[in-house]
């Protein structure tokens, strides 16, 4: 009787924090063997850290050539916060393949950088590996990219990998997707998730499919074992590896320090004087007036209404930098322009001037902030309560033009704004806008 052991590595949702970085490649260093899996499961890179953003990702692809991973699949910042050219480009010069199932290129075609399905042996067990990413269907095609269904994408994996010993599914869905996954195809062995930042510590099982997800920041490493007896699986096991006091590996050390100080080199580029914006998240906040009248010239608005605290640090007079944009305004978050009725527009002012809603300390939908803070509210009026608009009072009936950032019409924080007419700006981030804002009123000084 034949028994064989695979044994496999996961983690998930770096987002660029590489405190943990040297950690994970000192602990990978020691366990794993030439039959060892290891696998990233996406948003190993994030535009909110000034190497990523420098780069274009570049230095999230050197780190994982160094470590080698068995494969990897994209996450949602990879997918819809960088520009097409830079996804396209990213893994030119990967050592490791990209396992995705659901993105291809707006012709149809499947990107090159990118495979479907995956076949390896270990110890004479066929196993097959495929790669599903969050569905954004708004946002992908904004950027140039097809996204299609991770169900039907899965279901032609599957078919592909018929006659593997084990199958393994690298998913950027999050954890509840993951679980109808698990529903609708049991003949998946194991599901590597991630994007919920979910600590599995023994795993969940459902309908027979073992789910496994390690958080995120590359605090945990997540192990699965699975025993296979005369080519079938017989047990399954995961748990997870909390790095937080683990060695770290000095070369790593090494090479994320010369990292930085390029970056830093790079990002030290003066775009403008000013003389100095205060910023506040509760009271006047010059900055965010500044981004919030720039926002809504640069989607065409009436209105714009943005949440102070997205600008996390005001600016000092004196010379502008692309890093201190980068510091003060990190998030992948992008311009929207909505088309609501009076109505709703009234709704959204109301709701974003509750205090619950200011006070907010808001996890995940782009924001790298702390809490959203007083809304800021450009276009409009308030006389005794009530809004105006170039002097006619907001009507209910009317459809108004409003600027705004896309968080707010995800779901979570305003759900009645999911469903709103809708425009993205992509792959412009905010920050481009406070860029080009700051630019143009410098321009204007100059020319007095």
């Amino acid at each position: 009787m034949a028994v064989h052991t695979i044994k496999i590595f996961h983690y998930n949702d770096l987002h660029s924090k590489f405190h943990n970085w040297p950690q994970l490649v000192s602990f990978l260093n020691e366990r794993r063997h030439e039959d060892t899996l290891v696998f990233d499961l996406g948003d190993h890179a994030d535009r909110t850290h000034p190497a990523t953003e420098v780069t274009k990702g570049q230095v999230n692809v050197r780190l994982l050539n160094r470590l080698n991973p068995t494969a990897v699949t994209i996450g949602n910042n990879e997918g819809i916060t960088f520009p097409h050219d830079w996804l396209d480009s990213l893994y030119e010069d990967a050592t490791f393949p990209v396992l995705l199932a659901n993105v291809y290129q707006a012709d149809g075609t499947r990107p090159d950088w990118a495979t479907e399905t995956l076949v390896l042996e270990r110890s004479g067990v066929r196993v097959g590996l495929f790669g599903v990413t969050a569905p954004y269907e708004e946002l992908y095609p904004e950027l140039g990219w097809q996204i299609e269904s991770p169900l039907t994408a899965t279901a032609r994996a599957l078919e592909e990998l018929k006659g593997c010993d084990v199958i393994i599914a690298l998913s950027h869905l999050g954890f509840y997707a993951d679980e109808r996954i698990a529903e609708a195809f049991p003949a998946i062995d194991v599901i590597l998730g991630a994007h919920t930042h979910h600590v599995l510590d023994d795993g969940v099982m459902k309908n027979g499919v073992l789910i496994a997800q390690a958080g995120k920041y590359g605090q945990y490493v997540g192990e699965v074992e699975l025993t296979l007896r005369d080519g079938q699986v017989v047990e399954k096991k995961a748990c997870l590896h909390d790095l937080t006091d683990h060695v770290q590996d000095d070369d790593t050390l090494r090479a994320l320090r010369l990292e930085y100080e390029q970056a830093e080199s790079l990002l030290d580029v003066t775009i403008a004087a000013t003389p100095g914006y205060v910023s506040d998240w509760f009271g006047p906040s010059p900055i965010a007036e500044l981004l919030a009248d720039g926002l809504m010239d640069w989607c065409d608005a009436e209105v714009s209404i943005l949440p102070s605290g997205i600008l996390l640090e005001g600016l000092a007079p004196g010379q502008v930098t692309l890093n201190m944009l980068h510091r003060i305004c990190p998030h992948p978050i992008n311009p929207c322009l909505l088309t609501l009725d009076g109505a709703t527009l009234l709704r959204f002012l109301s709701d974003v001037h509750e205090e619950p809603f200011t006070t907010m300390h808001v996890r995940g939908l782009g924001f790298r902030g702390t809490v959203l803070g007083h809304p800021i509210v450009h276009g409009l009026e308030l006389k005794q309560g009530r809004y105006f608009l170039h002097g006619n009072e907001i009507s209910l009936e009317q459809m108004y033009r409003v600027a705004t950032v896309d968080m707010f019409t995800f779901g979570p924080l305003l759900p009645y704004l999911a469903d709103q007419p809708k425009r993205y700006f992509m792959p412009e981030l905010l920050r481009d806008v406070l860029r080009e804002t700051i630019m143009a009123r410098h321009d204007a000084i100059r020319k007095r």
